[in-house]
């Protein structure tokens, strides 16, 4: 262990000396975070580089509070910088983006107190609006979506840029800017306005980006854009086997083509010593994530383990998901209180008999909570219009609600896929009526006040109903009077165990556990979120064809899925469970049959790195 960190600091000496645009990469657990860290304590004391000067991109809110909390830290010495020394910047791409826009809004024709669009789902209803407005169909507003999450923005004269602009137009009527905004309006005022990118320029003179591997184009164009024509101070650390966030737009093509962008001066340079896995978790995971990516012939011959560990990848195998969700909990409490255990899904709906088995024996955990997807969050919605019937994207919310879960005479969503087509035609000529409002509602006109023309139209009667006693409800009656009606209009809660469970998932996402005392601490998350994390005992679940890898996946998506599994698998520190069911509840599966084969991707692991238990 002495030799491996004297080498690891050598290793690191030498890289923070590098006065050229650098790519580090660096696999889980070796030390990229750290490598970062390092790298602005030398720009602070060896290079004497002032706090202004220096900008650190983090991908997440959570790693920039973390770094800036790690080199706060006086105990790690080596990575230790005073906070009046501290970088002035250490945020995510989007933040920064979004406090470029705020020191120049007018020049965007923003006015000052502008609102980012923060839901996703709002987002979808209103790009769909926006086709519709333009001639076209709801389902062509996905191509749109898509294409402004890559970031490459190129104006053209065709369907997709209409909606885009109809999209733009509708925003910035009500003084909004969305997520993809804050990196494209950034980059479009940097490239017109020269005197904004010089001084952003400056404060970007040293540019540290951490998860390289994620960024989609407009976040490469800003990186571009920073660091200008002399880009000999980047510092960029990442890893393209991590790249898994292309349904947010992020592309591995640019970490790979680094060099290309940067050459001829650049230098890429691999982090070797890996800190978490056990060597058969790491070897198994990698050669499983190469057969679908390829690249990296040599990685395995290089790494160095910290790990001194023999343990196998273990495959487990069971006849229905019951029976594998007690040997989860019965596996947890053997593991006891004093390991941290992950328990990864590919949705939250993998959850549910696990939490049940847990709960049977009394272990504790905390639980991923997505509350979009809830009745609450409707709930949540109808009251906050209800205070504030002006708010026109809340309406906007609670209509698409309402009628995607068939509580109106208008299809509900459903009809989209299993419905016939005179359903769905009418389901569109209805959501149409609404989108075309848009084009009327401004100051002093709300999209309540444009609906309520519709109270005679029979597919809108129902609807309207609906919204006006609630209304009316709010308004004059009392709670006990309120609350059943909101419960039979918004047809929520439809038993007691749909009304159990939600509330039990709220209570676990407050409190961060499920009963009192503390015996494990064990948490369960979707797979998507496990990136950053580690934990002694990682259980995933759910590695079967058609969801690891997805249905009909092309060989793009076979390999961003083996990404994501191959994040996942490296969370381990000690051991790694890869389980697999035969039978799923098809509510769970969102497939028409409940029997299911083992993932592809489980076959891939070569055989010396695994124990098979069925």
């Amino acid at each position: 262990m002495k030799e491996l960190n004297e080498l690891a600091k050598k290793i690191l000496d030498e890289l923070v000396q590098i006065d050229k645009p650098l790519l580090v990469l660096a696999g889980p657990g070796m030390g990229k975070t750290y490598a970062l860290a390092y790298k602005i304590k030398h720009l602070v004391y060896h290079k004497k580089v002032g706090p202004k000067e220096i900008t650190v991109i983090t991908y997440t809110n959570e790693a920039a509070i973390n770094m800036r909390k790690r080199i706060s830290l006086k105990g790690e010495k080596e990575i230790y910088v005073e906070q009046s020394l501290q970088p002035s910047i250490i945020c995510t791409m989007h933040k920064l983006g979004n406090r470029i826009i705020k020191d120049n809004y007018l020049k965007l024709g923003l006015e000052r107190e502008f609102k980012v669009l923060s839901s996703g789902y709002l987002k979808q209803i209103l790009m769909a609006d926006c086709a519709q407005i333009v001639g076209a169909s709801r389902k062509d507003a996905e191509e749109t979506i898509t294409c402004r999450q890559n970031g490459n923005c190129n104006k053209v004269s065709d369907l997709k840029c209409k909606i885009c602009d109809e999209y733009i137009k509708l925003l910035r009527k009500f003084n909004y800017i969305d997520h993809d905004d804050q990196i494209l309006l950034p980059c479009k005022l940097l490239n017109e306005n020269k005197d904004i990118l010089q001084n952003e320029r400056q404060k970007a003179k040293y540019l540290l980006v951490d998860e390289y591997q994620d960024i989609n184009y407009s976040q490469w164009e800003l990186i571009k854009l920073l660091s200008g024509d002399k880009p000999g101070n980047l510092f960029f650390v990442g890893d393209d086997y991590q790249s898994i966030y292309g349904f947010r737009g992020g592309d591995p093509k640019y970490i790979r083509n680094f060099e290309k962008d940067y050459s001829p001066e650049c230098v890429v340079r691999t982090l070797t010593i890996s800190r978490r896995c056990p060597p058969s978790i790491f070897k198994g995971a990698f050669c499983m994530a190469q057969k679908y990516n390829g690249g990296y012939d040599n990685l395995l011959n290089e790494v160095k383990f910290t790990e001194d560990s023999d343990a196998n990848i273990k495959i487990c195998n069971f006849d229905q998901q019951n029976i594998e969700a007690d040997f989860i909990a019965r596996k947890i409490r053997e593991i006891g209180p004093s390991y941290e255990v992950l328990v990864l899904v590919p949705t939250l709906d993998y959850a549910f008999p696990i939490k049940r088995a847990l709960k049977k024996r009394y272990v504790d955990f905390t639980c991923d909570y997505d509350i979009e997807k809830t009745d609450l969050y409707l709930i949540n919605v109808l009251l906050g219009w209800l205070k504030n019937p002006s708010d026109n994207f809340l309406l906007r919310i609670l209509l698409q609600k309402i009628i995607d879960r068939g509580a109106s005479d208008i299809p509900a969503k459903q009809t989209d896929f299993v419905g016939r087509e005179d359903s769905r035609t009418k389901r569109e000529i209805a959501l149409k009526q609404i989108s075309d409002f848009w084009k009327d509602i401004g100051k002093g006109k709300t999209l309540y006040l444009k609906i309520k023309v519709l109270k005679n139209n029979s597919s809108f009667r129902e609807l309207l109903n609906i919204i006006s006693e609630l209304r009316a409800s709010y308004k004059n009656e009392s709670t006990s009077c309120f609350i059943p009606k909101m419960i039979d209009g918004l047809k929520i809660w439809k038993d007691t165990s749909k009304f159990s469970e939600e509330i039990n998932s709220l209570i676990e996402e407050i409190q961060g556990l499920t009963i009192a005392g503390g015996e494990c601490n064990v948490r369960i998350l979707t797979m998507k979120k496990a990136k950053g994390l580690q934990a002694d005992y990682v259980f995933i679940v759910g590695l079967e064809n058609n969801v690891l890898p997805r249905k009909n996946a092309d060989n793009d998506s076979k390999a961003e899925d083996s990404r994501l599994l191959y994040v996942s698998m490296t969370r381990a520190k000690k051991e790694l469970y890869l389980l697999h069911s035969e039978k799923r509840d098809k509510n769970i599966t969102k497939t028409k049959t409940s029997t299911t084969e083992r993932s592809e991707f489980v076959d891939a692991i070569p055989t010396q790195y695994v124990d098979v238990y069925s």
